[in-house]
This record gives structure tokens, sequence and C-alpha cells, in this order.
């Protein structure tokens, strides 16, 4: 269908791209609507955070995703595995910022408090769904995933909880911001 100048690898990455596309182009479109009213927002620091953080990820998976480059025989399972953790990080970005003029949708602060919960558990799913990816497909070993056992844990416990005090969002958020900036300086090797 392609010809013989497409790899396996460039046929599964287009998915990908998409699927990550799609993600990226849901922030900054709600963001924007965000930014044309203003005036009338009231934004929540830890919630700007977490938004960026997404957009972190969405960026991150795009490079790591190429690290499968020499992989030459794919099948279906493995491509529906792959896609998963895109999928997880698109449904975040869709619940991160509100997609309708509601009132009371452009406190930022309440609004991340109201969704605070599935966020979390989604971005938990995502964080097992890297742990898998990074010990099957990149044969990393396990106990360089301590780190996102640690964050799966927190962002499990704190998914089911309702009533979080307001410090340990922010807490949530520095160490958020902290871990995707050091991430950055440590795996400088991953975002060549």
């Amino acid at each position: 269908m392609f010809g013989n100048n497409i790899s396996p690898f460039e046929y599964v990455s287009i998915l990908v791209s998409i699927i990550l596309g799609l993600g990226i182009t849901q922030l900054l479109f709600s963001f924007s609507d965000l930014l044309y009213r203003f005036r009338e927002v009231r934004h929540y620091w830890p919630h700007t955070v977490c938004v960026c953080f997404v957009l972190f990820l969405l960026v991150q998976d795009w490079f790591i995703t190429y690290q499968l480059r020499n992989h030459a025989i794919w099948h279906l399972p493995e491509l529906l595995f792959i896609l998963s953790y895109p999928i997880a990080l698109f449904i975040t970005a869709k619940m991160l910022l509100p997609t309708n003029e509601r009132e009371e949708q452009l406190d930022m602060r309440l609004f991340y408090h109201d969704q605070y919960p599935v966020i979390f558990f989604i971005t938990a799913i995502g964080i097992a769904l890297s742990i898998l990816f990074n010990i099957w497909l990149l044969h990393k070993p396990w106990i360089e995933q301590i780190h996102l056992f640690i964050f799966l844990a927190t962002m499990l416990f704190f998914s089911l909880r309702k009533n979080i005090p307001e410090i340990l969002h922010r807490i949530i958020a520095l160490v958020i911001g902290i871990a995707a900036v050091v991430s950055v300086v440590l795996e400088k090797d991953v975002w060549v």
C-alpha cells in the first residue's frame, strides 16, 4: 500500500503522533479559549503546573516513542499497548481545561478541585502503562522505575481522596514541576 519507502516503525508512529497531536491541540485550543476571556478567568497555579506537565508528557512520549525505531516486527497487541499511553494523555488533556463557556468554569481552582480525582486516576493509569512500556519494550530494569512506582502510588492515593488539603495540592504541583525539569536534565540523551 505504501511501497517500500516506509518502515514498520514509521507506519506505527503515525498513529501515535496523531493521538499525541490531538492532545496537544486540545490543550492549546482550550488554553486559547481561556486566554480569549483572560479578564474573567481566575487562574490557579497548581492547575497551571498540571497543564504544563501534561503538555510536557505529550512531547516526551513523542520523543520516547522514537526509541522503538529499530523494532522490526509489530503485532496488534503491541500497537494497542503503545497507543494506550497517548490515549490516557489525551483524555487527561481533555479533562484539564474547560471546553465550554459556563461561568463557573472560569475559576480554575474550582475547576481543578472538581476534576482532580479523575485526572489523578487517569494519570495513575498512564504511569502504570509507562512502567510497563519501560520494562517490556525498552527493557529497562524495574529498579529504575522506583520513582514511577512512588508517583503511581501517590496519584492513586490522591485520586481516591475527596478532600485533600490545599497545601498538598501545592506540594504535588511543585514536585511535578521540579520532576519535569529534573527529567529533562537527567534524560538529556532521550531529548536528542
